[in-house]
């Protein structure tokens, strides 16, 4: 069971209305790790532009808004005394509330800033660094009060287009007993891995990409950034935290150094007219994990005059992922990010 970078190639022929002849050719790609599939399709070419939320800001902030500061405390509900005495759980200008609907047994929400809307380019690395660092209190703050709860994600649906409900910026955290079918899928394959490999396929990831520097991006300290060969979106970029490999693992300084990649990457978004995205942290809760934590970031976005989504029957049904773009051409966009980092 090694890493392979499987794809194959499909050409579809055909005569446009003047009879010439045209080739258009589908790229399948293999994740190395579930073999899923996904496919690399014709790319047209057709330009992105993210909705500005300007107007939608003034009618749904302040005093509509829980999540702004004159609500907050009035609006949102508060945790029970065996998670935290004080309700809620504050990492500076950070809030961590519970959700009112939640999707797991453990669900809180980390409202990142007391400003309504915030655009990709405002974020600040200290603003995600205490966003993340809250998530991250939540988590060891469950842990000692169940112990049947061992399925840990740190999560952001990014603007509408993502699904987020809410414009003002805030993260989902879940625990559950119960993982969801990604964990599942990944605990399932690396679990086989390391038995048939004897070594950890994140890491073993990390170094064969870093070796081949066809996806690779960079690193920021001890969490290294790569695009995904089977990618689950028009871009899906991935991070390892390296020397990380449970909640209690984390300190302050790699929130900070992924809050510094994540921004880079914001950046690269931004060049291709990609502003909503989804991410996903999961991390273990089992202090003997031997997998490294990992995230991964995939946008969200509409396609021509129609306004068309970017789910169609592939991904729905077929679940398997469509992308116009190239993984390897994505890198060198991020790569140009990555360098400029401080």
């Amino acid at each position: 069971m090694t890493i392979e970078f499987r794809k194959v190639e499909e050409w579809f022929t055909f005569k446009d209305s003047q009879g010439n002849l045209i080739e258009r050719k589908t790229e399948i790609r293999f994740d190395p790790l579930t073999g899923e599939s996904s496919r690399l399709i014709y790319d047209p070419g057709l330009k992105i532009i993210p909705p500005d939320y300007t107007e939608v800001a003034v009618q749904t902030g302040g005093t509509n808004c829980p999540f702004c500061s004159e609500n907050l405390v009035k609006m949102t509900p508060i945790f029970l005394e065996e998670i935290t005495g004080e309700g809620r759980i504050q990492q500076g200008i950070a809030v961590v509330v519970p959700n009112l609907f939640p999707y797991s047994k453990h669900n809180g929400v980390v409202i990142i800033s007391d400003q309504h809307y915030v655009r990709l380019e405002e974020f600040t690395t200290s603003m995600l660094r205490d966003a993340f660092m809250a998530a991250q209190i939540y988590i060891q703050k469950i842990v000692p009060t169940d112990s049947k709860a061992k399925y840990a994600s740190i999560n952001w649906n990014y603007l509408p287009l993502s699904g987020g409900s809410i414009l003002h910026p805030h993260i989902q955290v879940m625990v559950s007993e119960s993982p969801t079918n990604y964990q599942f899928r990944t605990i399932e394959k690396t679990d086989a891995f390391e038995r048939e490999m004897g070594k950890v396929y994140f890491t073993s990831l990390l170094e064969k990409e870093k070796n081949l520097g066809e996806r690779w991006i960079g690193e920021v300290g001890n969490i290294a950034w790569m695009h995904a060969f089977s990618p689950k979106g028009q871009n899906d970029f991935m991070a390892i935290f390296s020397q990380r490999h449970s909640v209690n693992d984390l300190i302050e300084q790699d929130w900070l150094n992924f809050a510094k990649g994540l921004t880079a990457i914001f950046s690269t978004l931004s060049e291709q007219g990609l502003e909503s995205f989804n991410l996903s942290i999961n991390l273990s809760m089992d202090p003997e994990a031997n997998q490294p934590i990992h995230a991964r970031l995939i946008p969200r976005h509409t396609l021509g005059f129609l306004n068309t989504s970017d789910i169609n029957f592939f991904q729905a049904l077929h679940q398997e992922t469509l992308s116009f773009k190239a993984p390897e051409e994505i890198a060198v966009k991020a790569r140009h990010y990555f360098n400029n980092i401080r």
